[in-house]
């Protein structure tokens, strides 16, 4: 889970609008309702203008789904009343994190809001192979160099990977760092 400590840090000043975006993008992925004008009043929460959101609907598992209901149910009492919203709520904090951490993996991207100590956007990259066969290569990511602003989140997962065959994560041509 997201370390809501790191929430916390810009709660201070933008809870109201870290609350604005997630809950609208919460309620895009359950597919509830369509992107609200108020959302994008609180991209401007964002450290980074985010990427096209792009739902991945494989990451929407039915575990995922239930969360983000339970979720989405608990976040409304807020919304119907901003002024609970409040940095010293502790509950609050630990129920926008999982959100934010659902949501990553659904959209694909990271939501790193301004202030926060944590990695930018950048990209993140899910590949689910069955087989890797013999003298084959899976591969998440082939850069030619990585920056020092470079973000990458990669999740990988293969059930068999064949003598011979390959699943790499990121491959630099390159000098890393």
């Amino acid at each position: 889970m997201t370390d809501q400590l790191s929430l916390a840090t810009v709660a201070t000043t933008a809870l109201p609008q870290v609350f604005g975006f997630l809950f609208g993008r919460l309620g895009e992925a359950l597919d509830r309702r369509a992107e609200s004008r108020e959302e994008e009043e609180f991209r401007s929460a964002l450290a980074e203008p985010p990427a096209p959101y792009v739902l991945h609907q494989d990451a929407l598992t039915g575990d995922r789904v239930a969360r983000l209901g339970f979720a989405e149910r608990e976040l409304d009492a807020y919304r119907h009343n901003p002024d609970l919203i409040r940095p010293a709520d502790a509950h609050l904090l630990r129920t926008l994190s999982q959100v934010r951490d659902d949501l990553e993996a659904v959209y694909g991207q990271r939501f790193t809001f301004a202030g926060e100590r944590r990695p930018g956007a950048g990209v993140r990259v899910v590949q689910r192979v069955d087989e890797v066969g013999a003298n084959a290569v899976a591969r998440g990511v082939k850069a030619r160099h990585v920056s020092d602003r470079a973000a990458v989140d990669i999740e990988q997962t293969a059930r068999t990977v064949r003598p011979g065959g390959e699943l790499t994560g990121l491959d630099v041509g390159d000098t890393l760092g």
